[in-house]
């Protein structure tokens, strides 16, 4: 009976100590892990770190490196607006740093302008800038408010006009609510060279609903009625009368020229020269 328990008595100080023995390593290994992984850690932040401040001091020597600053700056497409007011626009010019370039706000800026329809711009490395503008093209005179603006081809005002930037062009007239489709097939009209005279010849155009147009020609102190709806008809008809008049050599003496539907009335001058 006492052997028996002094046997249970070693075997129980033999499982103590077995497992003190585990506890031990287990701790161990946690430790080692654990150490494992701090350093890991503590290596890839002290790496990027070092790499974070290497890019620091490299893109503060690439934006003061003399390698680098804007010598060439190219702009196409500007016709209303020359060359140094572009550069104005974009509050840039040689010198400046290629990195300091701050494309998307060079290209608000230009924008913003009333005159510029789109801009691209591109960097051409190591000192070159190149520029694109697409401007907006003025057909018309129109006045607004006892001012007078200039007006693209639909008729949308673009920019007031300006005694340092004079444009000649046609005074356009709207009254009602013509569609805006009226003005651009005109405008098209004018430009394909299918009315007797050219657009440049042109003093003033008033469009009124039902897209009745009337045009005033200068030169020949003439005005025509059309209409915009039915110009091919009406330009054909137009033609082969103008084509008379000035066979007959009585186009001066015209003043009025009508064409509605299917007819044509020509008006003369009461006093005509002999």
């Amino acid at each position: 009976m006492k052997k028996t328990l002094g046997n249970k008595t070693r075997r129980g100080v033999q499982y103590q100590r077995s497992g003190q023995k585990g506890l031990f390593r287990r701790f161990f290994s946690a430790f080692v892990s654990f150490a494992g992984v701090s350093f890991i850690l503590a290596f890839s932040l002290s790496f990027l770190l070092l790499v974070s401040i290497a890019l620091i001091h490299g893109y503060r020597l690439a934006t003061s490196s003399e390698y680098l600053a804007l010598s060439e700056i190219e702009i196409e497409g500007g016709s209303h607006l020359g060359y140094q007011e572009l550069l104005d626009l974009m509050e840039i010019g040689p010198g400046i740093n290629m990195l300091q370039l701050n494309m998307p706000d060079l290209h608000r800026r230009l924008t913003e302008n009333p005159w510029i329809e789109d801009a691209r711009l591109k960097r051409e490395f190591p000192d070159q800038l190149q520029v694109v503008v697409r401007e907006k093209q003025a057909y018309f005179w129109v006045q607004n408010d006892h001012d007078l603006y200039y007006a693209d081809k639909s008729g949308e005002i673009i920019d007031r006009l300006t005694p340092g930037r004079f444009i000649s062009l046609p005074v356009l007239h709207i009254h009602g609510n013509p569609e805006p489709e009226a003005v651009i097939r005109l405008v098209d009209t004018l430009e394909s060279r299918n009315f007797p005279f050219s657009i440049q010849e042109v003093a003033w155009i008033e469009l009124s609903e039902p897209d009745r147009v009337e045009i005033y020609v200068q030169g020949p102190d003439l005005s025509l009625f059309l209409c915009c709806t039915e110009l091919n008809s009406h330009l054909k008809k137009l033609n082969s009368v103008w084509r008379d008049l000035h066979q007959r050599k009585e186009i001066n003496k015209v003043n009025r020229i009508t064409v509605a539907g299917d007819n044509i009335w020509v008006a003369f001058n009461h006093l005509t020269k002999p």
